[in-house]
């Protein structure tokens, strides 16, 4: 009878403990460090240490959809072809988002915080009828950006190993590591921003996909690079939320949003 009890109290205390485990998803220690060492040794290195990151089975996950083909042809005039945007705030809504995004993506292209004339003068391109993707272009194909590209700052092997699994995985093409021994970053993180604009107009009409794309990328983003972000939003690491926030939200918005994690991935690998 002693024996009986015992083995009841056990076999109770085991069912409470696990019990208790789903509750709290205790996170092992190996997947705490995970941001730390990844940071240093890069995703290769760093699987090969403590594994494959778990996958959390969730009805939240969105899956990637199949990625676009991109048009090769220089002579395409599929550019002009743009459909004008179902989802439009209005211009006091717009207003509000304009000054952030002013200065978010200065300091992400340039790495300093732009003055008050700066400022000044892409709200007024903006309020004139320009894109938020038209500024970031004049951010990094003028001058000074050419001037950044130029100087001795060369791909580190973290930030060469996640352009490589960001062009597979998003963009659909595979790029050689050897390709990006010498490269200056700045280079390459803007090539990459640039594919990200083409994979994101290649989905054309395609919204519901484009939102998947977008939300998949986002929440991968916000699980490789927990620490990076300040909001709430970014740092949400479930891709149902990121596609939700995405299927409010004008094309120009859903843009701005990529180009300034895509560059903050890569300003945390320098």
């Amino acid at each position: 009878m002693r024996l009986i009890s015992i083995f009841i109290l056990a076999l109770s205390l085991h069912l409470l403990h696990a019990e208790d485990s789903k509750s709290q998803k205790v996170i092992p220690f190996t997947e705490k460090m995970r941001p730390t060492i990844l940071g240093v040794f890069g995703e290769t290195w760093t699987n090969k240490l403590i594994g494959i990151a778990p996958v959390e089975k969730s009805e939240n996950n969105v899956v990637l959809p199949t990625l676009p083909k991109l048009q090769n042809d220089a002579k395409s005039l599929a550019v002009y072809n743009k459909h004008p945007d179902k989802i439009i705030l209005n211009s006091a809504q717009e207003e509000k988002y304009l000054y952030s995004y002013i200065k978010e993506i200065y300091e992400v292209t340039r790495q300093t915080k732009p003055n008050d004339e700066e400022v000044t003068k892409f709200m007024n391109v903006l309020s004139q009828g320009g894109s938020r993707e038209g500024i970031y272009h004049s951010l990094v194909l003028d001058s000074i950006y050419g001037k950044m590209e130029s100087v001795e700052k060369p791909v580190k092997a973290n930030a060469a190993e996640f352009a490589i699994y960001f062009y597979e995985r998003y963009i659909g093409k595979k790029i050689a590591n050897e390709s990006l021994k010498g490269m200056n970053i700045y280079s390459l993180k803007r090539l990459v921003a640039d594919k990200a604009l083409d994979i994101i107009d290649a989905y054309g009409e395609n919204r519901e996909d484009l939102e998947k794309w977008y939300a998949v990328m986002s929440s991968d983003l916000a699980s490789k690079f927990p620490s990076l972000w300040s909001g709430k939003m970014r740092k949400d690491t479930v891709s149902l939320n990121h596609k939700n926030w995405a299927s409010k939200v004008p094309l120009q918005h859903i843009k701005s949003e990529t180009l300034i994690k895509i560059h903050s991935a890569f300003n945390s690998m320098m």
